[in-house]
């Protein structure tokens, strides 16, 4: 959850961006909901992939980028 939160503190779209592709069936689909060109979700991409220190494109990493995200969440919400 760190190197989220390193991340998310890199740039100002990196949650937005991590958040679309969490959630998206494909980059494309992902690209399409943040309204960009898929070339330009592939270079923020490769930035938070850099940022995280792991692949966010793949199964495993993104399953551990929902985690993280779901974790990330969770540690925010406001206590009972």
């Amino acid at each position: 959850m760190e190197a989220l939160e390193r991340a998310a503190a890199a740039a100002p779209w990196m949650l937005a961006t991590l958040d679309a592709v969490a959630d998206a069936a494909s980059l494309r689909a992902a690209a399409a909901a943040l309204t960009l060109h898929h070339s330009t979700l592939q270079e923020r991409l490769a930035h938070a992939e850099r940022l995280l220190g792991w692949n966010v494109r793949g199964p495993h990493g993104k399953l551990r980028l929902q985690l993280a995200l779901v974790l990330r969440r969770l540690h925010r919400a406001p206590g009972p």
